[in-house]
């Protein structure tokens, strides 16, 4: 968020937990890691962790993201073959966007389905939603995306990140590294876990 993008991060790592890579959305950035995407709509955590990895040797990795994917990241995560997706925050806005079996009779019939891990139902859940949820960073929420979230039942969430940022708040949490951020909203986060439930 520091650098004006939405706050989600991705990495890559094998079944006990070694990190493989690590990437963060870089939409709004004008320069990025060499084979990294930046400055396109297309420039997600996702798919700037798996452009870092070789062609299709992912079977045994665990892509581990902040927020659920979206189609385009469901779609690249599908033809990487990962074997496990595990993500923090639910995005009503993309949630069943991952079944691809819906789509093509041969994608139901796989013989190894992806396992998948989320969303947290707890504090760290709704900090994943909420810090994709900042109007700064995402112009979307600016130009009705916003009306659309609320439908879905995330209004609170946009209230509880709309009133950080326009008290000034979000500004000091950004100076802080994130286990202090975490710490500072944590009774707030611990309240909106209601909210999604």
């Amino acid at each position: 968020m520091r650098s004006g993008n939405i706050g989600v991060g991705a990495c890559a790592s094998t079944l006990d937990g070694e990190v493989i890579y690590a990437a963060r959305n870089r939409v709004s950035d004008r320069d990025g890691p060499h084979g990294e995407v930046f400055g396109s709509s297309v420039a997600h955590a996702e798919i700037n962790v798996l452009s870092r990895l070789e062609f299709r040797r992912y079977r045994d990795l665990v892509l581990t993201t902040t927020l659920q994917p979206c189609l385009q990241c469901a779609g690249a995560i599908r033809l990487a073959r990962i074997g496990t997706v595990r993500y923090a925050g639910h995005d009503a806005y993309w949630d069943g966007y991952h079944d691809f079996g819906k789509l093509a009779e041969r994608e139901g019939r796989r013989r190894r389905a992806m396992a998948r891990i989320g969303p947290r139902d707890d504090e760290l859940g709704v900090f994943g939603l909420l810090i994709s949820r900042f109007r700064r960073g995402n112009p979307r929420l600016v130009d009705g995306f916003d009306r659309e979230l609320r439908a879905l039942g995330e209004g609170q969430v946009l209230d509880f990140a709309y009133g950080l940022e326009d008290s000034g708040e979000l500004d000091h949490l950004l100076t802080m590294e994130v286990d202090r951020a975490l710490a500072a909203v944590w009774p707030r986060l611990q309240a909106a876990v209601a909210w999604l439930a």
